[in-house]
This record gives C-alpha cells, sequence and structure tokens, in this order.
C-alpha cells in the first residue's frame, strides 16, 4: 500500500509528545526498509526539507504539505460537525486533498493529531482525560471538553484501527466510544530513545548549574492541575518536616497555567527554599538530572500510559508512581505504588528509597531491563504488521 506518515506539529517543549512522535519517525527512517510499504510522510514544509536529508531507503519520500488557512480550520470544523455538509459540500478538506494527490491509500498519524479524512486511516490514542478526569480544568474549560469529545468522538469512530498502550486504555476507548475490540491495536509507548542511548557518567556540574542540593526528587511534568505536584508538595512537607529528611525537589516543565499556584502552595508550607524550578532544560541536563536523583515521584493522575517513569527507568533512576489505572500494566513491579491524593504515602515510599539502598538498586535494575524491553523499532515494526493485516482489504476498490 502506499502509506501516508502524518508528522504532527509538536515542538520540543511539548514534552512526552515531541519525544513520542520523534522516536518513531526516526525508527521508522532506520527500519522502513523491512515493509513492503510504500511511505510518504507529510509534514511541515521546513520540516520536509529537514526531513529529506535523514531518508537512506528507498521506500520513504517525504512531501510538504502548506499550512492549514482559515477557511480550510473552518471548513474541517463544520464538516466535522454536519454530516449533511459533508455529503453535499464536495469541497475535500487540507490533507485529503495532498492524500489523494500523492495517491495515498491508507494513513497512519504518527501522533495523537485528529483529522477528518474520507479514507482508512490508524488514530493513536494517548489518552482520553476529558472522559476519564473531566474535571480538570485544562480538559474542560472554555469550551476544550466540547472541542476534544467532538474530535474523539468523530475521529476514532472512523478509524480503521485504533492504537493505544495498554488493555487499560483498550477497555476505556471500548466502553466510551463503542468501538468494537477488533478494531483496537495495543503497542505500548516505547522508551525514548534519548534515554536508551544516555552515557552512564552523569554531569555533575548539572546541579551546581541549577542550584539543587542532594538528595532530591525529580518530576519533569508541565504545571497542568492533574499532574498533581500540589500533592507532591504536601509530601515533601511530610518528608522535610515530620521525617526531618533535607530532601529537595526539582519541578521540569513549562508553564501550563498552574505554576503561580504551585508556587504560592508551596511558600504557605515552608518550602520555598526546597524547590527549584528550572522551567524547560536542555536535554541532556535532563539526563545529568535523572542519574542523580534520589527518586522520579511521577504522581500525575493522568494515564493511562506516561512516559517520564520509562526515561526513569532507562537512566537508572528509581521511581515512586501514582497507582492509577494501567500504571501496573505499564510499569509493571519496577516502581513503588502509591495513592496520588494521599501525601502521605507519596512521603512513605520516597523516605523508604532514602533509607533503603538495596531497594534502590533492586529498582533501578528492574526498571533498566524494562526500559530496553520495548523500542521505538518495536512499535513501528507493530505498524508495520497491522498494515499487512489491512492491505487485502484496501486492495478491493481504487
Amino acid at each position: 500500500m502506499k502509506v501516508g506518515v502524518y508528522v504532527g506539529d509538536h515542538s520540543p517543549d511539548t514534552g512526552g509528545g515531541y519525544s513520542f512522535q520523534s522516536d518513531l519517525l526516526a525508527a521508522l527512517l532506520r527500519i522502513a526498509g523491512e515493509s513492503g510499504h510504500e511511505f510518504i510522510l507529510l509534514c511541515g514544509q521546513a520540516q520536509a526539507k529537514a526531513t529529506r536529508d535523514r531518508i537512506a531507503v528507498e521506500n520513504v519520500t517525504v512531501a510538504g504539505i502548506p499550512a492549514p488557512s482559515w477557511f480550510d480550520r473552518v471548513q474541517s470544523m463544520l464538516h466535522r460537525d454536519f454530516a449533511y455538509l459533508r455529503m453535499k459540500w464536495p469541497r475535500r478538506g487540507l490533507l485529503q486533498r495532498e492524500a489523494e494527490r500523492h495517491g495515498i491509500e491508507y494513513m497512519w498519524f504518527l501522533g495523537s493529531d485528529c483529522h477528518l479524512l474520507d479514507m482508512p486511516y490508524c488514530a493513536v490514542v494517548w489518552d482520553i482525560q476529558h472522559r476519564t478526569l473531566p474535571w480538570f480544568p485544562e480538559v474542560s474549560s472554555r469550551g476544550e471538553w466540547d472541542a476534544r469529545e467532538a474530535a474523539n468522538a468523530w475521529f476514532l469512530r472512523r478509524a480503521a484501527t485504533v492504537i493505544t498502550g495498554t488493555q487499560t486504555g483498550a477497555a476505556e476507548i471500548e466502553r466510551i466510544y463503542q468501538i468494537e475490540s477488533r478494531l483496537i491495536r495495543i503497542l505500548p509507548h516505547p522508551t525514548p530513545a534519548f534515554a536508551l542511548a544516555s552515557s552512564s557518567n552523569a554531569d555533575g556540574d548539572v546541579l551546581t548549574r541549577y542550584g539543587v542540593n542532594a538528595p532530591y526528587l525529580i518530576y519533569p511534568a508541565q504545571f497542568w492541575a492533574h499532574k498533581n505536584h500540589v500533592n507532591l508538595l504536601y509530601a515533601l512537607r511530610e518528608l522535610r518536616v515530620t521525617h526531618d529528611l533535607p530532601i529537595e525537589l526539582v519541578l521540569l516543565g513549562s508553564d501550563k497555567g498552574n505554576r503561580s499556584y504551585c508556587e504560592e502552595t508551596a511558600s504557605r508550607l515552608g518550602l520555598s527554599g526546597a524547590l527549584r524550578f528550572p522551567g524547560f532544560i536542555p536535554r541532556e541536563d535532563l539526563v545529568a538530572l535523572y542519574q542523580q536523583a534520589l527518586a522520579l515521584a511521577y504522581v500525575s493522575f493522568g494515564g493511562p500510559e506516561n512516559l517520564p517513569p520509562l526515561e526513569a527507568f532507562a537512566l537508572g533512576c528509581p521511581v515512586v508512581a501514582a497507582d492509577i489505572p494501567g500504571a501496573r500494566e505499564q510499569l509493571q513491579d519496577c516502581v513503588l505504588y502509591v495513592n496520588p491524593a494521599k501525601p502521605d504515602e507519596i512521603a512513605a515510599a520516597c523516605k523508604r528509597l532514602f533509607e533503603e539502598a538495596d531497594l534502590r538498586a533492586t529498582l533501578s535494575l528492574a526498571g533498566k531491563k524494562r526500559a530496553a524491553a520495548w523500542t521505538g523499532e518495536d512499535f513501528v515494526r507493530g505498524v508495520f504488521s497491522m498494515l499487512d493485516d489491512f492491505e487485502p482489504i484496501r486492495r478491493t476498490w481504487p
């Protein structure tokens, strides 16, 4: 088949979405020759130009596509919401026009983008948190819930295949959007390549550069409410006041509207001197901070999959993780699980890691093994298999 690969416009400061998409694109460019399909990368003009130089296989080409005009965006919204218009308004959407121009028979959305297409495609679902955690402002306020629901309800139900990472995620999609289980394919998040490839020699100067004192906990997460920074702050107060442990907390990530509230909470709890807010930092500095941390405290309410625990695993950093639906399926027995709504549980787990060197070593070893078990190449080969299964169906029409 002629397969379009839609490369969404994710920038490095978007965090996990950028890592996920970048790793899959790099893996595809390495192993595309293993597949009998032809791949056409559809991306913005600038990215297309940069990507062409990376192609070393014959069955991959790049097509730069223009940015959608305001008219294209309005048309897409109207077509999504009004089936009658789709039937009577013959003008195709931008991505549909580009796909037809290049003779594409099937579209693979590399990330979690949602676009209207009248052709077979596979959708990648990272989460449906507006349904599972609808009370958080980042998925509900200012029409965000309605926009996500409208996009997902159309996009997922029209997909030839829906890719998700866990049985938990598959069950949520099947239950909420009434999608047949045979149309859902489980391909776990791959461990980020930068973490697997990093040297074991940590940069000791990174602590000085960011004013960090060991021992410290690290939490790379954008400042959204569902990332649960506030309960982690209460846990830090428990560690420092109740247990008299000199542990600091390094909070990494871009401000999505909740950082000032976190800073106010820290000040009220008397923790300002124990916190560091480096913001978005270079990847090599992130690696060094992982490698020297007491633990990753990943207490997000969101899931069912998350990338930072996999990064920490690859870099030998022990993990304290929220026991949310899907977490045990993804992280297995490689972490200490806690109720993310109970700061005393978070503090108790961190205290164990501070006091028990053998436990830290055990979790570090188990995490490295888990990190190496599933990579970007494994994910892409799973997509190849899915495409092979669909090819006999697609050949039944021109």
